[in-house]
């Protein structure tokens, strides 16, 4: 016997569309993290009543991709982030370059670094669907983006250098600084 959705379930889809599916993807790569989202939402409605009870369903709903990511990452089948870039970008140099830079990255940084710099989320918030403390998202965007900027010639790799600041950056900065001091 099929119930209809109730708005309530039908928000917890939008959520896993919008919130959880760019996770998938960014950990699993877009083709495996689409069959995993939708796997999700299958075992969403087999279980809605459950869910809709929960504190925190996405969170659950993200472990629950996990074990069915399983299958596809056991012994030799094991699935990575796709470093070859898919045929839509095949034009677009920076989009292909982003790409590699992700493959480079483990799974939880490349998830971290782009969910709190590619989507906008808090620290709290990944920490929250991903299970981990907020320090582990911190550590993870951190070393995740020291891989990247290793790897980038152009961009120093100590996240904490910047350009000189003793140089000045117009001609009459030295006068101004002069004119402020005591």
């Amino acid at each position: 016997m099929d119930v209809e959705p109730t708005g309530d379930f039908e928000d917890l889809v939008g959520l896993v569309r919008s919130r959880l599916r760019p996770v998938l993807w960014s950990k699993w790569g877009v083709e495996l993290g689409s069959d995993l989202a939708a796997e999700v939402e299958e075992y969403a409605w087999t279980n809605r009543e459950r869910l809709l009870g929960m504190a925190n369903p996405l969170g659950f709903l993200y472990r629950v991709s996990q074990s069915r990511a399983r299958r596809y990452t056991r012994w030799a089948r094991r699935i990575a982030f796709p470093e070859d870039v898919p045929e839509l970008a095949h034009d677009d140099d920076e989009l292909q370059e982003t790409f590699q830079l992700l493959a480079g990255l483990t799974p939880n940084q490349r998830a971290c670094v782009l969910l709190v710099h590619g989507f906008g989320w808090t620290y709290d918030e990944v920490a929250g669907l991903l299970g981990i403390t907020r320090a582990a998202v911190n550590n993870h965007v951190h070393r995740g983006l020291r891989r990247v900027r290793a790897t980038l010639p152009d961009l120093p790799s100590d996240p904490i250098a910047f350009p000189d600041t003793t140089t000045p950056l117009s001609t009459d900065q030295p006068a101004r600084i002069q004119e402020a001091a005591p």
